[in-house]
């Protein structure tokens, strides 16, 4: 059976169906910029994403005349750079919107509420209002913690789907690339155009099956239940609730005027959930953090009284790589023998997870990257695939 999409009207009096048939976009006559951008830029929920288009053929980059496609913001404050290709990518569609990503690095809030202003046609305060509440917060801490890239176009060429598979498989919890395949239709019974728009790059639903394999999958199929569906369920029901928006908060206010050569590079969407607490992740795509081994986290523990909550930073080995030990930082730390990681928790009681309680969570969290980031970067730098292993010093957690 062929796995093409295909497209039918159906008679709903005599049941009868027909296909409609697919066409090219050049064939229509239908263009890039006139035609499909503009489909895009009025209505961004063709890409599957809830997106705030700030900036439409931008090329106000310093070294370069490069002009890129479309430019937004996604509900977690990341930038979205946008190309579209009419039939067909090329091999090269990829770059070229890394390369956009790329220069976008280093964008300001007041960079991006003034271009946005000038695209939008408001003032500055009302672009910044309006990015609030795309955001759902009360400040633009959170604007361009990170890129990403949407590429969509009729076809893919495999150079462009082999890269976005790769990139997208160095992170985590994260997709650096989506592609959306745009396939248009003319029905020639009444002359009607339609536009077929599909996620294939991350697939959708694949995550949350291969995450699900394993010892907790198999648990729940001896007790007849579904954990990918649960799985997913959790994180619908995690990804924007009080807790992940107090992690994001604090994550977002620790990284903020941090140099460039330490301040993290990857940070969660949410926060996700253990067995009896919730966790939320910062770390770096460069070796030795690379694709979650070694990270910074918070987690949260609720105590037995309603409100109160046990609440803590830490530093992470996950698997347990050989690093340099840490007993000579200056932090108030405790260490953990199992994980090779240094933690410092805080027992508070509080009433809701507000900004002063982010703030000091923050400011602990900021003390953390800004001591140990250097000495972790030092020793892979310095140390080989010969590095004799080494451990943190032992205690009990």
């Amino acid at each position: 059976m062929s796995g093409e999409p295909q497209l039918y009207r159906v008679n709903p009096e005599n049941r009868e169906s027909e296909r409609i048939e697919e066409v090219e976009f050049s064939r229509l006559g239908l263009q890039e910029r006139r035609d499909i951008q503009e489909w895009v830029a009025a209505n961004p929920g063709i890409l599957g994403d809830d997106l705030l288009i700030i900036g439409k053929e931008f090329s106000g980059f310093d070294l370069t005349n490069e002009r890129l496609d479309l430019l937004a913001v996604d509900r977690d404050g990341k930038l979205v750079i946008i190309e579209l290709k009419r039939d067909d990518t090329g091999a090269d569609v990829h770059w070229q919107a890394i390369k956009y990503a790329s220069y976008f690095r280093r964008a300001t809030a007041d960079d991006i509420v003034g271009l946005a202003a000038k695209y939008l046609g408001e003032n500055q305060d009302e672009v910044t209002v309006r990015l609030m509440q795309h955001l759902g917060a009360d400040d633009l801490n959170a604007l361009n913690n990170g890129q990403r890239i949407i590429i969509a176009s009729h076809r893919f060429a495999p150079e462009v789907i082999t890269a976005a598979v790769w990139l997208n498989q160095q992170g985590h919890n994260e997709d650096m690339i989506t592609c959306i395949q745009l396939i248009p239709y003319r029905d020639a019974q009444t002359g009607s155009i339609y536009v077929q728009a599909s996620a294939i790059i991350p697939v959708p639903g694949v995550d949350d099956y291969l995450v699900g394999i394993g010892q907790g999958m198999q648990a729940e199929n001896a007790k007849g239940g579904n954990f990918g569906a649960k799985l997913a369920a959790t994180f619908a029901k995690n990804r924007n609730d009080e807790v992940s928006q107090f992690a994001k908060k604090v994550g977002r206010l620790a990284i903020t005027g941090l140099p460039d050569d330490i301040r993290p590079d990857k940070i969660s969407r949410w926060a996700g959930e253990g067995r009896d607490y919730r966790y939320y992740h910062l770390w770096y795509s460069r070796a030795p953090w690379g694709n979650w081994k070694v990270d910074y986290s918070i987690e949260l523990y609720p105590r037995e009284e309603a409100g109160k909550w046990h609440v803590g930073v830490v530093f992470e080995n996950r698997q347990k790589l050989p690093l340099p030990p840490l007993d000579n930082i200056s932090l108030d730390v405790q260490q953990n023998t199992q994980s090779y990681g240094i933690f410092h928790f805080i027992n508070v009681g509080v009433d809701t997870l507000n900004d002063d309680f982010a703030g000091k969570i923050a400011g602990i969290l900021r003390e953390f990257i800004e001591e140990i980031t250097p000495i972790i970067d030092d020793y892979g730098n310095e140390s080989g695939d010969d590095a004799p292993p080494s451990r943190l010093p032992a205690a009990g957690r």
